[in-house]
């Protein structure tokens, strides 16, 4: 049998023999060390959301989902966001790429937000119906953008507000990626983001699967 693990230097997916599990091994992609687990055991997390049929707490696996629209800001310009089937995005002064092409450009260390923007598809189309904005902390937080598209959602801590400079590149970021109709079903979105509430961790509805 194998054991199907993740370096998480690199994030390829590797199968090991089942009597390595518990040693260390190098990647034969990047040359880092990879200890020998189940992949599950580093990407599955405790989540109140996820019952099992005896109503106990059981394991939910984070994930991206391919419509929903996923940012991180600093405190003064958008840092990075996620397209479907590309992945991360990087900012690089003048303009964004592919966060593998730029890994030395990561910053190392500060306080961020990360945006989750839940779309829903409708009869007209793609509509955004809500926003979420979560803090992110501490050294190496935003290098987990190179080990997995999905392992900063695990990282994102409580709920956070955006200052008035985020709010501008949330709307400058949904005025250049989509069409004019995209918040047409839920105005209140543009209403917090043109206005001054300085509170809010979430606005509009939210849908978790």
């Amino acid at each position: 049998m194998t054991i199907r693990v993740v370096c998480k230097s690199c994030g390829s997916k590797l199968d090991a023999k089942d009597e390595l599990k518990g040693q260390t091994r190098r990647c034969p992609k990047c040359g880092a060390s990879v200890l020998i687990e189940p992949a599950e055991s580093s990407s599955l997390i405790s989540s109140p959301d996820a019952l099992n049929n005896d109503g106990n707490v059981g394991l939910k696996q984070l994930r991206m989902k391919q419509d929903n629209l996923y940012l991180i800001l600093g405190s003064d310009k958008e840092i990075a966001f996620w397209k479907a089937n590309e992945g991360w995005f990087l900012s690089v002064g003048n303009g964004f790429q592919s966060i593998k092409r730029v890994p030395d450009s990561i910053p190392d260390i500060g306080n961020y937000v990360l945006v989750e923007g839940y779309v829903k598809l409708t009869d007209a189309g793609r509509r955004l119906m809500g926003l979420r904005f979560r803090a992110l902390h501490g050294r190496g937080v935003l290098a987990s953008l190179l080990r997995s598209e999905t392992e900063i959602l695990e990282k994102a801590a409580e709920g956070t507000a955006l200052t008035q400079a985020q709010k501008r590149f949330v709307l400058q970021h949904i005025r250049q990626h989509y069409f004019f109709e995209f918040t047409e079903d839920a105005p209140e979105i543009i209403e917090y983001l043109t206005g001054f509430d300085a509170h809010a961790h979430e606005v509009g509805k939210f849908v978790d699967d």
